[in-house]
Formats: C-alpha cells, sequence, structure tokens
C-alpha cells in the first residue's frame, strides 16, 4: 500500500533527539528476530506543530531498530517498518542513521509520515519490523505499540493531533496524541544579569490549565534557537529522569527559568544570549515510573516562541 513518507535524521534534528534519556529512548520491544539480527525496536510517536516541517505535517513516528552488535554497519542494506494496515515504510542505509543507544547496542533509525494523512497515524495491530542486509539475509520481528501514557497494546486504529484535524468518521477508533504545549498567553525574555537567565512571566496559569487538560504529561524540556531559528541545544528535564525529583526549570511559582548551567548542546553549554526562539517538548512516562523515570512513548513540540 502507498502512503508513506521517510524523513532522514540529519543535523539538529539527532540532537534533538539526544535530549531524550539516551538516543532512541522511548516504548519497544526487546524480543530478538528468529536468526538474531534484529535485538529490538524503540519507537516514539510524536505531534509537532506546523512550523517545525512546514509541509502539513504534524504527526510522526521515530523508529530505532536495535541490530546484532556482528553486523557492520556497512553490512546493512535498509530496514524496514510496516503497520497493521499495511503501509510499510522502507529506509536504505544511506537515507537513514546509525548510532548507539542508551544501553551500548547499535541502532538504524529515521523517521516516518503517514502521507495518507499527516495529522495521523497508524497505531493499534502487529507492527513488522524488518533489517535487511547486503549479503540478501532479512531477520524480521513482530510487536505492538501503547496508547499514549499506557503501557497497554493500544485499541485505537489510529493516533492523531487534534490541534490539526478531527476525524468525521469512526472516531471510535481514533486516539488523541499528547497535545502541544500553548504558544500563547505568556511572554519569554532574556537578562543578561547574574549570567544571563531565560525567564516567563504568566506562564504559571497556561502550564496549570494545560496540564489538566494533559494528565499524561510526564515530564518538559525546552529546545532552544537562534535568530535564524536554527537549533542551539535543549535545557534540562524539568523532573529528574532518575527520580522525577524538580530540577528548578520551573520555579515554584510556575515560571520559566533557564540558566546556561542547564543546558547542552553539541559543543557544551548553550550561550542564552544568542537564544531568541524557544519550542516547549513535553512527554509522557508515568506509565514507566517508578521502574524507570527516563522511557517514553509520545511527545509533543510546541511552536517557535519568541524570546525577547
Amino acid at each position: 500500500m502507498r502512503g508513506n513518507v521517510i524523513r532522514l535524521l540529519v543535523g539538529a534534528c539527532i540532537v534533538a533527539m539526544l535530549c531524550l534519556t539516551g538516543c532512541g529512548g522511548g516504548g519497544g520491544s526487546s524480543s530478538t528476530s528468529a536468526n538474531g539480527l534484529i535485538t529490538g525496536v524503540g519507537w516514539l510517536f510524536e505531534n509537532v506543530a506546523p512550523d517545525y516541517y512546514n509541509d502539513g505535517s504534524t504527526c510522526s513516528m521515530t523508529v530505532y531498530v536495535y541490530y546484532n552488535e556482528s553486523i557492520a554497519v556497512d553490512d546493512i542494506d535498509s530496514f524496514s517498518m510496516t503497520a497493521p494496515n499495511g503501509v510499510r515504510w522502507t529506509s536504505t542505509s544511506l537515507k537513514s542513521s546509525f548510532g548507539t543507544g542508551s544501553a551500548g547496542k547499535p541502532y538504524i533509525a529515521n523517521i516516518f509520515v503517514y502521507s495518507v494523512n499527516p495529522n495521523a497515524f497508524p497505531l493499534a495491530g502487529v507492527w513488522t519490523s524488518e533489517i535487511k542486509l547486503k549479503n540478501g539475509d532479512n531477520s524480521s520481528l513482530q510487536g505492538t505499540l501503547h496508547e499514549p501514557g499506557s503501557s497497554a497494546d493500544a485499541t485505537h486504529r489510529y493516533l492523531y493531533t487534534k490541534e490539526d484535524w478531527s476525524p468525521s468518521t469512526d472516531s471510535s477508533q481514533y486516539r488523541a496524541a499528547l497535545s502541544r504545549f500553548p504558544a500563547q498567553g505568556y511572554s519569554i525574555g532574556y537578562s543578561g544579569t547574574d549570567g544571563g537567565k531565560i525567564t516567563s512571566t504568566g506562564l504559571s496559569a497556561v502550564r496549570t490549565s494545560f496540564l489538566a487538560a494533559e494528565p499524561n504529561a510526564y515530564n518538559m524540556y525546552c529546545w532552544m534557537y537562534d535568530a535564524d531559528k536554527a537549533y542551539l541545544g535543549c535545557t534540562n528535564h524539568e523532573y529528574s529522569t532518575l527520580d522525577h525529583s524538580s530540577t528548578n526549570l520551573i520555579t515554584a511559582s510556575g515560571e520559566l527559568s533557564i540558566v546556561s548551567a542547564s543546558t547542552s548542546s553539541s559543543s557544551g553549554r548553550v550561550d542564552l544570549s544568542k537564544v531568541k526562539y524557544i519550542r516547549f517538548v513535553y512527554t509522557d512516562g508515568a506509565q514507566f515510573a517508578p521502574s524507570s523515570y527516563s522511557s517514553i512513548n509520545h511527545r509533543s513540540v510546541s511552536s517557535l516562541i519568541a524570546v525577547n
């Protein structure tokens, strides 16, 4: 079946993904394929603001297929994912990203979009992942995905971003993704005093309302951009991924407080004087606590918000 779009994880997108708890974090199967080539599959659904890709898509799935350490990168021809409705995404090695997960296992990864409806994505049912080697060997692994905020097998056929689209028929078959944090109703500003800090005014009320409507929102961090909207780095999470204690990214009064020491980038800390825009990134994860405060299945990415 048709209906698949593939995006290569490159540049800032990879750096942004590394601001998860270990690249490739998220839900997945730890099972091993019959011939041992595939050792596990990680996945992450995203609800991203329309200004992120600027191509009309807001719902996507990032997939990490972990493979046996005896396999060299040059041995891999491609990997694919097949949805329960038969739609198949195939990503060649040249158009995929390679890396090592937090457990030291190698993976091949990419981002998939469901072009039949760029504001939705298949969800419930049996998924099949496959790796194809250049020598002709193939390996596949089957598994199921989870509902947002749950560790149980999904029962809704599709996930969708309710900010952008509403199902007109069979709405019971659709489940709304984790909502995006609002980009209005508060202000963000930078001050050069005390070494530099980015803070908010009026965020507390907006945040309280958002969390009341989104009980699956379990953690948050921010992506930061310069005046040209180029990615600079990310903040620490609002809550520690070790014990879910506060990291003081949000103050006791409910306002944002970013200092350079609480940021990271590919070259170290972020120079906050260069930050002209941010995005709020919310994740689920309560379904994994207390065994893991870092695992997630779903996240949302807000629109760009100006830093004054």
